[in-house]
């Protein structure tokens, strides 16, 4: 930590509410806020301060200090209670800035915690996933990243890599004294290592789609009630209603609840060949809109011809649409006019699609699916050439590698600068 300076941030994520944190950390913190006139004496406890900003300008706060090493980021921290509003806590950083303090950028904070050792590397990525969450999913997995279960995965994993590949190094340095190896047991072992590791890799699609708001696509040909049930489905008129076919010529999109998942809810133009020219310009909007979908619910009226919904990569519903006007798709869900049971069971068949994304979903980032797929090829080779003792070691210790450069570490230490700066970066000012 020495020669350091002394970061000065605003923690909080609003200026404009009713009250600002602007926290200090580095060598110089306590020196900074005592030359405001915010001095300190006990850790952890908050006591009133008037903080002198410049010339006759005073600002009321509430102070605490927190020493290094017990702290986020490891090193003295200040942290400075203020009255929110953006002027105000512009001054009070100034004031800092003046006092001798760095601005922090992006993520400098949890950065310092990281280096210090308060953190790893997946947990200080769970920090910047928690303040992004946009999907009661996404902070659930958020959350556990920064508790360290992923990392506690991950450490076994590595101990139990690292135990196998001492074995197999152990008969390289000792084979006369240890005797035949066993290269099926071995084999046996490396293989349920990596079968470990893809059962993360297998569920990391799942994770991903339980992080983001999902887009619900509801499509069909022309005609057959999509705006109606874009409005039902939503509990108020969204969209513009008609019998006259192509009454929407362009998607229209809305925020959707169901239970704990949002998503966004999307309306498109009906398909259908003898369209005019402007009414062809929806259509393609309605297959951009498919193509960028995570679900489709396809519907086809009773009373027309049947078309049969498209082949896609993601999950498609069916439902045949005036079901009080006949049955001609008997394997469909079904909707009548005002019928509310179906309804909530069409609302319950989402939201049971999500639900399984969220029990099935495996909290790693990108990065960390990176580096367990590259583990798992490690593996996968070390078990094809385990009759060769060298090889299986090499690729054991490679394997072992990837998946300690998940929480941060390197054989020299710490992962490399620019994978620092790549991860730091995306966070907020002030984290």
């Amino acid at each position: 930590m020495t020669g350091r300076t002394t970061l000065v941030g605003v923690a909080t994520g609003r200026p404009d509410g009713g009250v600002a944190i602007v926290r200090l950390s580095g060598p110089a913190a306590i020196a900074i806020a005592a030359t405001l006139g915010a001095t300190v004496a006990d850790d952890r406890r908050l006591v009133a301060r008037r903080l002198a900003l410049g010339g006759a300008t005073r600002e009321s706060a509430l102070v605490v200090a927190m020493r290094g090493p017990a702290s986020f980021t490891g090193e003295d921290v200040v942290e400075l209670h203020v009255h929110g509003g953006a002027c105000n806590v512009e001054q009070v950083v100034a004031a800092c800035l003046r006092a001798g303090a760095t601005a922090a950028g992006p993520g400098d904070f949890t950065r310092r915690a990281f280096e210090a050792g308060r953190l790893t590397l997946e947990q200080a990525e769970g920090i910047a996933a928690l303040v992004g969450a946009q999907t009661q999913a996404a902070l659930d997995q958020a959350r556990r990243l920064v508790a360290g279960e992923l990392g506690r995965q991950v450490e076994a994993l590595v101990e139990s890599i690292a135990s196998l590949r001492t074995e197999v190094e152990a008969w390289l340095d000792f084979a006369d004294e240890i005797g035949e190896r066993d290269v099926s047991r071995w084999q046996a072992e490396i293989e349920g290592l990596r079968a470990r590791v893809q059962s993360w890799l297998d569920r990391h699609g799942a994770g991903v789609r339980a992080r983001s708001k999902p887009r619900v696509v509801l499509a069909g040909p022309a005609n057959a009630g999509k705006s109606t049930l874009f409005n039902a489905l939503l509990g108020y008129p969204r969209a513009l209603v008609s019998a006259e076919p192509g009454t929407t010529r362009d998607y229209v999109e809305a925020e959707l609840t169901l239970g704990d998942h949002r998503c966004t809810l999307v309306d498109t133009a009906g398909v259908r060949d003898d369209a005019g020219a402007l009414e062809q310009e929806g259509i393609a909007f309605t297959r951009e809109q498919l193509e960028g979908a995570d679900v489709i619910v396809w519907l086809e009226a009773a009373d027309s011809a049947v078309v049969g919904a498209p082949t896609a990569a993601v999950p498609v519903f069916t439902v045949e649409s005036k079901r009080d006007l006949g049955c001609a798709r008997p394997q469909w869900s079904g909707l009548r006019s005002d019928d509310d049971e179906a309804l909530a069971q069409l609302r319950g068949m989402l939201q049971q699609r999500f639900d399984a994304d969220v029990q099935e979903a495996w909290i790693g980032l990108e990065r960390h699916r990176d580096r367990a797929r590259e583990a798992a090829a490690e593996l996968e080779s070390a078990a094809a050439r385990a009759e060769v003792a060298e090889l299986a070691a090499f690729h054991l210790r490679a394997a072992q590698q990837r998946l300690d450069e998940i929480l941060g570490r390197s054989t020299l230490g710490p992962v490399g600068e620019d994978v620092l700066e790549r991860i730091f970066a995306s966070f907020c000012i002030g984290k």
